[in-house]
C-alpha cells in the first residue's frame, strides 16, 4: 500500500465510489482519498494487502494483540450478517487481517476525518473502532426521514449541530411528518404480494448469487463480503419453502382486530433483517438477538391481554424466513397483516407501538401513540418508553399501562421530535449516488458535497478543542 495523505478518508462500496469521489472533490478540504475493498476501485484498494495478511495468518503468523482484543473480535463476528455464518476459525483469521490492513491504512493516510455510509459490515466496523482509538472521528453518511436531506451519524446515533433549526422549518417538518399519510422515502410504494412474486424475487436472488460466486473467483476476491452476502449458504437466507408466508397472512385481520378495544391492541412492525439498524447501531450486544427478542416481547403483550398485530417489512417479501412468523402465530392473540395493508393504515387502530429502530417507532410517537423502542436516532427519554436490555423486554407491558397519554402536550412532542431529528440532518439529497454519472452529476450531489464539507469541518473543529 504506497503512502497518501488525505484530510478525509472516505470507504466506499459498491456502486458508489464514483459519487463518493465526486462529493470528496466537492468538500472543499484539501484532499479526499476513496477507499474500497474491491478490487481495482476508488484511489485505494484493499483487496490484496487483505487476502497478503489473511495469507501470512493461516501460515501461522500472529498479529499485534493490541489491535483488537478477543472479546472485540468476537464482537465483530456477532454483529456482521455473514461472518456470523462462516467457519469460526476463517471468521476469525479474517477479522484479524483487516485489523492489520485497516491499521496500515490509517497510519498511511492519516485522515482527520473518516466518512462512509452506515456501518453494515466487519469491514467499516472495524476501520471505525481503529479510528477510535486514534481519536479520529468516524461519521456514517444517510437518508433523513426529512425529504431531501440527509443525516450524520455514530454508529446509529444522531450527531447533533449546536445550534437550534429555525422555528419555522420546525413548523414545516411537524407538519409534513406528523400526519397519518406520512411515508418516508425509503419505503417502498404499494405493490402486490403472490406466491408468483415470491418465487419470482427469490428465483432472481438465486440466480445473482451464483453469479456473484463466478465473479468472486474471476476477481481473486472469494471472500469479499460483497459477494459472500448474495449466497443462499448464510443462515438467515430465505428458502423456497418459505413461499408458504403467503398462507400465514390472516385476511379476516379487520374482523379480529375490531372486537379488540383500541387501548389493547399493539403493532409489531417488523423491520428488515438482517439490517444494520440492529446488528450495528444497538449498543448491547444482547438486544442483536433480534427475532428471539421480537418473539419475546410479542409473548409478554399477548399474556398480558394485549392482540398484537404483526405487519412484516414489505421489502422482507421474499427474504423473510417462515419459522419467526410460526413462532408468533402460535402464541394466544397474534395476527399477522397481509403485505399491503399499509403501517400507516395500522398506526391510526392501535395505542401502541413496538420496534427496536424503526421508523414507525417515530411515526407512532408523532402521532401520539405510545411508542416501545430501543435508543436511536429520533428517541429521547421523554416521548419514547425504551428498553436498553434483554431484561426489561418482559415488564414492557406494564410499563405501557403506566405511561401517560399524550393529549394537550402532543405538539411540544412533535416539535422535540422534529427539532432533535433537524439538528443531525444537512440539507442534501443522498439518493444522489442512485444512478450517478461523473459527466453530469446532479445539482442536489454539489449540495451535498458543500453542506457536508463544512459540517466534518464542524466536527473536526470540535474534536480540536
Amino acid at each position: 500500500m504506497n503512502p497518501i495523505q488525505a484530510e478525509v478518508l472516505i470507504f466506499g462500496i459498491h456502486r458508489t465510489t464514483a459519487w463518493w469521489q465526486y462529493l470528496g472533490n466537492h468538500l472543499g478540504w484539501a484532499r479526499a482519498v476513496v477507499v474500497t475493498d474491491l478490487r481495482g476501485e476508488g484511489d485505494i484498494s484493499i483487496v490484496d494487502d487483505f487476502y497478503e495478511e489473511l495469507g501470512r495468518l493461516k501460515q501461522g503468523a500472529t498479529t499485534n494483540p493490541n489491535l483488537l482484543s478477543q472479546i472485540e473480535q468476537e464482537d465483530v463476528i456477532a454483529r456482521c450478517r455473514a461472518l456470523r455464518w462462516l467457519d469460526a476459525e476463517l471468521a476469525r483469521y479474517m477479522v484479524q487481517a483487516m485489523a492489520v490492513v485497516m491499521e496500515r491504512l490509517l497510519v498511511k493516510v492519516q485522515p482527520k476525518i473518516v466518512m462512509s455510509f452506515p456501518i453494515d459490515r466487519y469491514v467499516k466496523d472495524i476501520l471505525a473502532r481503529l479510528a477510535a482509538r486514534k481519536g479520529i472521528r468516524y461519521v456514517e453518511l444517510t437518508a433523513s426521514v426529512v425529504p431531501g436531506m440527509s443525516m450524520l451519524l455514530e454508529r446509529g446515533h444522531l450527531i447533533e449541530h449546536d445550534l437550534n433549526p429555525s422555528e419555522d422549518l420546525v413548523e414545516r417538518s411537524v407538519n409534513l411528518l406528523a400526519t397519518p399519510s406520512f411515508t418516508p422515502s425509503y419505503v417502498p410504494r404499494k405493490s402486490t404480494y403472490t406466491r408468483m412474486k415470491f418465487l419470482r424475487t427469490l428465483g432472481y436472488f438465486r440466480a445473482r448469487a451464483l453469479a456473484f460466486r463466478m465473479i468472486a473467483r474471476l476477481m481473486r476476491d472469494p471472500l469479499n463480503l460483497h459477494y459472500i452476502d448474495a449466497q443462499p449458504y448464510l443462515g438467515h437466507k430465505c428458502r423456497w419453502k418459505d413461499m408458504r408466508v403467503v398462507g400465514l397472512c390472516d385476511s379476516q385481520w379487520r374482523t379480529k382486530t375490531e372486537v379488540v378495544p383500541q387501548s389493547r391492541r399493539v403493532l409489531f412492525g417488523l423491520q428488515l433483517f438482517p439490517e444494520a439498524s440492529i446488528d450495528y447501531w444497538i449498543r448491547e450486544r444482547e438486544l442483536i438477538d433480534h427475532e428471539n427478542l421480537v418473539f419475546e416481547a410479542a409473548r409478554a403483550f399477548t399474556e398480558a391481554g394485549y392482540l398484537v398485530l404483526v405487519k412484516d417489512h414489505p421489502l422482507q417479501f421474499g427474504f423473510r424466513q417462515t419459522e419467526l412468523l410460526d413462532r408468533l402465530l402460535a402464541l394466544t392473540n397474534v395476527v399477522l397483516v397481509p403485505y399491503d395493508v399499509s403501517g400507516n393504515e395500522l398506526m391510526q387502530l392501535v395505542d401502541t407501538n413496538f420496534t427496536f429502530t424503526g421508523t414507525l417507532g417515530m411515526q407512532a410517537a408523532l402521532l401520539g401513540k405510545k411508542s416501545v423502542a430501543t435508543n436511536s436516532y429520533y428517541t429521547n427519554d421523554s416521548d419514547f418508553i425504551i428498553f436498553r436490555n434483554r431484561a426489561q423486554i418482559a415488564g414492557l407491558p406494564q410499563r405501557v399501562e403506566s405511561a401517560a397519554t399524550v393529549e394537550t402536550g402532543l405538539k411540544e412532542r412533535q416539535r422535540r421530535i422534529i427539532r432533535k431529528l433537524l439538528r443531525g440532518s444537512i440539507e442534501g439529497d443522498f439518493f444522489s449516488f442512485k444512478h450517478f454519472d461523473a459527466s453530469q452529476p446532479p445539482a442536489s450531489a454539489l449540495m451535498l458535497a458543500q453542506n457536508l464539507g463544512r459540517r466534518l469541518q464542524e466536527l473536526v473543529a470540535q474534536q480540536n478543542r
